[in-house]
C-alpha cells in the first residue's frame, strides 16, 4: 500500500533546475511561500489561486524600545497599480504586566493604506486601533499576563500606486526598556482583488 501520510516540504531558497532525477519532487520556494512540483522538465506551481499569497514568521522578533522597528520576516510584496486586502494574526508577549505593545504597518510609497487592528489586553479586553496611514495606530496600555502568548488581528486593505514593495508589519514596546515580542507563527495572507 503507498504510504500517503503527510510529508513536510523541504524549504529552498531557489528552485533547483528542473531534471529527470527530480522529476515528482515537491519542494516550498522560501521567497513567494509556494509549493512548487518538477515533472521533469519544469518546475509547476501547486499555488491554486495565483492572487493569493501568505507569509508566516520562522522566529521571534523582540523590540524593547517605544520606536517602531520591523518584526522581520513578517512582509509581503506588493504589486504597483493593485489593490489587497490582507489578513493577519500577530502572536504576542510582554515582558511585565504594565508593558503593552503598538502594532502597525507600513506600505509602498504613494499606496493608500487602511488598517484595523485588534489587540487584547486581557482575555475579556482589547484596544482597537483605526490606522488610516502607514506607522499610526494606537499602543495597548499594559496586559493582564506577562509573558502569556496573546493574538493581536488585523484586516488591511492596500491601493498601491505606481511603486512596487512591501507591506511591512512594524511593532514597538509601550515602556522603553521592557520588551515586546512577536512570536514566531504570526502570518499574514493576501489576496490581490484587483
Amino acid at each position: 500500500m503507498k504510504d500517503l501520510a503527510y510529508r513536510v516540504l523541504p524549504v529552498v531558497s531557489a528552485l533547483p533546475a528542473a531534471s529527470a532525477a527530480l522529476a515528482g519532487a515537491v519542494v516550498r520556494l522560501s521567497t513567494d511561500n509556494h509549493p512548487y512540483w518538477c515533472d521533469g522538465t519544469t518546475w509547476i506551481d501547486l499555488v491554486p489561486e495565483p492572487r493569493l499569497s501568505t507569509v508566516r514568521l520562522a522566529a521571534d522578533v523582540t523590540n524593547n524600545t517605544t520606536t517602531l522597528a520591523n518584526v522581520t520576516g513578517l512582509a509581503l510584496a506588493l504589486a504597483a497599480n493593485s489593490t489587497y486586502q490582507i489578513d493577519g494574526r500577530v502572536m504576542f508577549q510582554t515582558a511585565t504586566t504594565t508593558t503593552g505593545i503598538r502594532l502597525t504597518q507600513t506600505v509602498p510609497s504613494g499606496a493608500t493604506v487602511v488598517a484595523q487592528w485588534n489587540t487584547p489586553t486581557s482575555l475579556t479586553a482589547s484596544t482597537l486601533a483605526n490606522q488610516r496611514a502607514a506607522d499610526a495606530g494606537a499602543t495597548t496600555t499594559a496586559i493582564d499576563t506577562a509573558n502569556a502568548n496573546t493574538l493581536a488581528t488585523t484586516s488591511i486593505l492596500v491601493i498601491t500606486a505606481a511603486t512596487a514593495g512591501n507591506l511591512q508589519i512594524r511593532f514597538a514596546s509601550e515602556v522603553s526598556g521592557s520588551k515586546a515580542v512577536v512570536k514566531a507563527g504570526s502570518n499574514l495572507v493576501a489576496i490581490k482583488v484587483a
